[in-house]
């Protein structure tokens, strides 16, 4: 397996599968680009910021496109379409890495089990079931429905975890009503803009029990393009008034759009 990114998700994978025998090359901003070279075929998983996707993609041989597979949070499909990679292989981390292994850290901390999809999901998962970490195949539709779970974990814990100056764990033994009202208004913009349609109870449920795993993560609001900012823009796009969203958005000094 090829690895794209030294921070906290690449150099744990990394590690984890150093530590089981299992064959990895990670792929740094300075080295091992030559892990690339070779024939198309095999996956190599893309573990670098929203940000530097760009520039990364940049790098890689045209000829690899269809073998990469994308590990970013948030909605990143307009983003994948304008690289001309959205043939790639998608996955969802459900687990977190609070620093990186060469500062000492790298303990990973399992949440859900990650979906991947795409030409390389069984590989992928096949991978992330050799380093003991819960990954399976899923089809688009449900891939879809987990995108904007974790896309919601994100923006709904990023501003309620700041407002309220707690974790994820104590956001939801304290305020999981705030936490309902959110979901419930951000799901619809989620359902206009994606398609994707599920019980509000039944994903408030969902994040709440991801929040349990690691209820020590300190969430706040980042890479505003593909969280809070494209929720915010894809509401004024389909005409749907999110008066709770931003309100916490003003009140944290965070632009509405």
């Amino acid at each position: 397996m090829v690895i794209i990114g030294a921070g906290r998700i690449g150099q744990a994978l990394t590690a984890r599968a150093e530590a089981r025998g299992v064959p990895v090359s990670l792929v740094s901003r300075d080295a091992g680009w030559e892990a690339l070279e070779g024939p198309p075929g095999d996956p190599v998983l893309l573990a670098v910021r929203n940000a530097d996707l760009r520039a990364v993609v940049e790098r890689v041989p045209e000829p690899r496109f269809d073998d990469l597979v994308f590990l970013q949070n948030g909605a990143i499909r307009e983003l994948l379409a304008e690289l001309g990679v959205a043939r790639g292989t998608r996955g969802l981390l459900y687990f977190a890495v609070g620093s990186r292994v060469s500062d000492g850290g790298g303990e990973v901390i399992p949440g859900y089990t990650c979906p991947f999809h795409g030409p390389h999901a069984a590989a992928a998962a096949r991978f992330f079931g050799q380093v003991d970490l819960a990954a399976r195949e899923v089809d688009w539709a449900r891939f879809s429905y987990f995108e904007l779970e974790k896309l919601l974990w994100l923006a709904c814990h990023g501003v309620l975890c700041e407002i309220h100056g707690v974790t994820v764990g104590e956001l939801v033994r304290d305020y999981r009503q705030d936490l309902h009202d959110l979901v419930a208004e951000l799901l619809r913009v989620g359902r206009a803009a994606i398609g994707v349609d599920a019980p509000v109870d039944y994903v408030v449920d969902r994040l709440a029990g991801y929040s349990a795993t690691i209820p020590t993560w300190p969430a706040a609001v980042k890479e505003w393009a593909w969280r809070n900012g494209w929720l915010v823009e894809q509401a004024r796009r389909h005409g749907i008034a999110t008066p709770v969203h931003d309100h916490y958005l003003q009140a944290l000094g965070h632009p509405k759009g």
